[in-house]
C-alpha cells in the first residue's frame, strides 16, 4: 500500500546505508561511513532493546551512553519475579531471562555506560537532563547520536542544531507528526547535515487526509560522500510491527507534507 508522505527540501539517499540494530523495531538504517567517523555513540531512549548500540560498537569501538530512566536491571528483575506467576505464559519469564543477561553482558562491559535519566526537560527532578547537559559533559568532537524518546525529541531539537559541528550522524524518530510538522520542517531546514534516510514507523496511523505517518525515522549524515535517488522502503528497511504491512512511502507527497 502506498501512503503519500514537494521538494520543500533535499532529500538523496546515501548509497552506504547499513542496517544497524535488531529485525523489525530497534533497527536503523545509517551511513556507514558516520559510523566510522564517529568517536563516540549516544543513544536516547533503549527500552528492553540495545542492539542498535551493541551492532554500532562490533563495527566501531567507541564509548557508548545510553540515557533512559524507566529501565535498570532492578527493572527487568522485578518484571522476571512477576512473569514466574504467569504459569499460563512461561515465554515470558524466559525473555525476561534474556533480557537480563543480555543488559548484564553489555553493560558491564568496560565502555558501556547505561545512565538512568531522561533527556530532554530542564528540572531539579535528578532523574531527567538535558541534552545541552550531555554535550557539556562530553569532550569528544565526533557524535553520533541515536533519538527514539517518545515526544520528548522535540524539546531537543534547538541543542542538535546548536551542537551541529559536532555531530557525525543522526538517526531520530519524530512521533505524533501531525501536531509537529513545523518543528520538524524548521529542523530540516536548519540542520546541516544530509537527510538520506527516512522510514514510517507501522505502529503509529497514517492521517487519512493526506497519508502522513504519526511516525517518522529520519537519518541524517555528515560524511557520507556519494548519493542515489531514494527509493522507499529502503531494501534494508523492515517494518516495526513484523505483522503488519511496511508503509510505502511517495517520497514527492511526503516532501509536500513536510
Amino acid at each position: 500500500m502506498t501512503h503519500h508522505a514537494s521538494n520543500n527540501f533535499l532529500f538523496r539517499s546515501a548509497s552506504d546505508l547499513i542496517r544497524i540494530g535488531r529485525e523489525n523495531d530497534g533497527g536503523y538504517l545509517v551511513s556507514r561511513s558516520d559510523i566510522d567517523h564517529s568517536d563516540v555513540l549516544i543513544g536516547l531512549g533503549i527500552n528492553d532493546d540495545w542492539s542498535f548500540e551493541k551492532e554500532f560498537k562490533e563495527l566501531r569501538s567507541v564509548e557508548v551512553y545510553a540515557y533512559d530512566a524507566s529501565i535498570s536491571y532492578k527493572t527487568f528483575l522485578k518484571q522476571f519475579i512477576k512473569s514466574l506467576t504467569r504459569i499460563d505464559n512461561p515465554k515470558i519469564a524466559f525473555s525476561l531471562i534474556g533480557t537480563i543477561l543480555s543488559y548484564h553482558n553489555f553493560f558491564s562491559n568496560s565502555g558501556n555506560y547505561h545512565i538512568q535519566k531522561f533527556v530532554g526537560l530542564d528540572t531539579d527532578d535528578e532523574r531527567h537532563c538535558t541534552l545541552q547537559e550531555i554535550f557539556d559533559h562530553l569532550t569528544h568532537q565526533n557524535i553520533f547520536l541515536k533519538i527514539d524518546i517518545e515526544g520528548s525529541e522535540y524539546r531537543l531539537l534547538e541543542t542538535l542544531i546548536a551542537h551541529q559541528n559536532r555531530i557525525s550522524g543522526l538517526v531520530i524518530e519524530f512521533h505524533d507528526t501531525d501536531i509537529h510538522l513545523n518543528p520538524i520542517r524548521n529542523f530540516i531546514k536548519n540542520f546541516p547535515l544530509n537527510l538520506v534516510h527516512i522510514h514510517a514507523n507501522n505502529f503509529a496511523p497514517i492521517r487519512a487526509s493526506d497519508g502522513l505517518p504519526l511516525a517518522l525515522e529520519l537519518t541524517f549524515s555528515k560524511h557520507c560522500a556519494s548519493f542515489k535517488k531514494p527509493s522507499l522502503p529502503h531494501r534494508l528497511d523492515m517494518p516495526n510491527w513484523r505483522d503488519k504491512e511496511d508503509i510505502n512511502l511517495n517520497i514527492n507527497s511526503l516532501m509536500n507534507c513536510l
